[in-house]
């Protein structure tokens, strides 16, 4: 029977079904072990050779010379290719993983942000249908749709300043109030009062937009009107959504008025009132009227100075900016649009003038 076998593997030296002998025997499965040859296909480890499982199996090589010296320099080439192609895998998979890891959270905050862009746009569409189609909606039912309409054109002003301490060291203080964008191309209105604090300008500015962008690079101070308390910011920023001017001339005592801003902070407020007097005037030392304001009952609160004062077809009509005594009692003033928007188109058009924008 083993000579039947052996036979059968002698068959094999000559190149047929019992292996590449004659060639260097890439590997014997089921090998020349004492169990048989029964051929193999140029197999893989002489299974049953007590001798030795070689991995490759090299005709005419003692059974002590190490594997590596029986490889062919074809078969240590092509081990060297695979290893390298191997490595040059891995190495292409590691940065892929590494540029994701890099990429995920912004690219993930651009979709948020997206997302939260389409859902505000949807918004202020739907109020603007609303009000087109009921122009005799007022007071409550009224309020949710010019809210929605002014909403994404107010902005949030976060503010840094930094001030030496009594013994030498640096205390930061942090202050809040809003804005209003009047252009497309990147205007904001706001209080002068609000980056400036003690006569100098605060040391770091923070803009947040209603859609959840945050911006602290490339705000512009483009001009001011320290007397009327009026500032003028630009940023550089995509998709933002301008207000519309109302005439604050126009207003009535008793017409309806809504204030938004970030009182202490707390985003995207609404709070609703009344004119209750038009044209209060802050008096110089010397007896001259230096501000013009609007007083309502909408709540104001610190962080509200700079927000926008919106009519009922949402139309900006004032700068929310001060209160009377150290807290709100139903007292509050808003420079009129009408006084803001010549000071802030004069601005406006000098940075154009200079710039080209």
């Amino acid at each position: 029977m083993n000579d039947d076998y052996n036979d059968w593997e002698r068959r094999g030296d000559s190149g047929n079904a019992g292996g590449l002998n004659v060639s260097g025997d890439v590997g014997n499965f089921g090998g020349s072990g004492a169990s048989g040859d029964v051929g193999g296909f140029g197999g893989w480890g002489n299974v049953g050779n007590p001798n030795g499982a070689n991995r490759f199996n090299a005709a005419n090589v003692p059974n002590g010379v190490p594997n590596a010296a029986r490889l062919t320099a074809e078969d240590r080439a092509a081990l060297q290719k695979a290893a390298a192609t191997y490595r040059s895998t891995f190495l292409i998979f590691a940065l892929l993983f590494l540029v994701g890891l890099a990429v995920a959270p912004s690219l993930a905050e651009r979709i948020a942000l997206g997302i939260n862009r389409g859902a505000e746009r949807a918004k202020l569409e739907a109020a603007r249908e609303f009000l087109a189609e009921n122009p005799g909606a007022v007071g409550r039912a009224r309020i949710p749709y010019v809210a929605k309409l002014a909403a994404p054109s107010v902005v949030g002003v976060k503010t840094n300043r930094y001030e030496r301490t009594f013994f030498g060291g640096v205390a930061q203080a942090e202050g809040q109030g809003s804005g209003v964008i009047v252009d497309a191309d990147g205007f904001v209105v706001t209080n002068f009062h609000v980056i400036c604090e003690n006569g100098r300008l605060v040391d770091g500015v923070e803009l947040v937009l209603s859609d959840g962008r945050t911006v602290s690079d490339g705000i512009t101070l483009i001009g001011f009107d320290e007397a009327l308390d009026v500032a003028v910011l630009k940023i550089e920023e995509p998709n933002l959504t301008p207000i519309a001017w109302g005439d604050s001339d126009a207003l009535e005592v008793g017409d309806a008025v809504i204030a938004l801003g970030n009182p202490y902070g707390l985003a995207q407020t609404v709070t609703e009132g009344i004119v209750s007097a038009k044209e209060r005037f802050v008096l110089n030392e010397n007896g001259v009227a230096t501000q013009e304001f609007l007083q309502t009952d909408a709540a104001i609160n610190p962080g509200n100075s700079g927000g926008a004062l919106v009519d009922e077809r949402g139309e900006l009509v004032g700068i929310n900016t001060a209160i009377y005594g150290e807290r709100y009692q139903g007292i509050s003033f808003a420079l009129p649009s009408a006084r803001v928007r010549e000071v802030y188109e004069e601005i406006a058009r000098s940075y154009r003038a200079n710039y080209g924008r």
